[in-house]
């Protein structure tokens, strides 16, 4: 790969996990509570990118095209994950507000691991994304070398975003400032997740109308 289609590759990826989406107002979330799970939780959101990355680069993303019901499948089933998280959460966050018990950061996150890595496969369009995107900047016929080059810059850049979003959420200044306002994180990330879940299943409801 050349060096402007390596930059372009970075500069796309980047600009992809920097804009505000689930992945991000989960740190957000858990950040103001624990830095132990917004770290892990970080570490989760790569591992499913990692997955998708994989799938994208090594090819198996024909399996989709072989199998065409495969994709809206995965996106109704994971509509229904993102769905019942976002429900979970800002039920969290009104529990929060009627008790004020949530106003303390202090407490531990049940399995943050877990919750990234479910938050971000939830999402089987991020597979559409990778592969779009490769497909842009990955030269025909590109050996493993290269191939496993793009994977290890891609996981090393996101890992590193995400943990420094995990930790920039969980320093004294921002839990302080924004703290006792965890219970509205919990209501403003539910909110969203249940809107992109909305957002999938319209999209696959329209793509299955249209269909012949």
């Amino acid at each position: 790969m050349s060096a402007a289609a390596w930059g372009g590759l970075l500069i796309a990826w980047l600009a992809a996990i920097a804009l505000p989406g689930p992945d991000v107002f989960l740190l957000l979330r858990l950040g103001i509570r624990e830095r132990r799970a917004a770290v892990l939780a970080a570490l989760g959101i790569m591992t499913g990118n990692a997955v998708w990355i994989l799938v994208s680069v090594l090819g198996l993303s024909a399996l989709f095209a072989a199998l065409p019901f495969l994709l809206p499948f995965m996106q109704v089933a994971g509509a229904f994950v993102l769905g019942y998280l976002g429900v979970q959460s800002i039920r969290g966050g009104i529990a929060g507000l009627r008790s004020r018990a949530e106003q303390s950061t202090a407490g531990s996150v049940r399995r943050p691991w877990l919750l990234g890595l479910t938050t971000n496969l939830a999402n089987p369009k991020a597979l559409i994304f990778f592969t779009a995107l490769l497909s842009q900047f990955l030269p025909v016929g590109a050996g493993w070398e290269v191939r496993a080059a793009i994977i290890a810059v891609m996981i090393a850049t996101g890992v590193a975003w995400f943990v420094a979003v995990a930790l920039a959420s969980s320093a004294a200044a921002f839990r302080r400032w924004f703290g006792g306002a965890a219970p509205w994180f919990d209501i403003v990330a539910g909110a969203l997740f249940v809107l992109v879940a909305l957002a999938i299943l319209a999209e696959v409801a329209v793509a299955l109308a249209a269909a012949p």
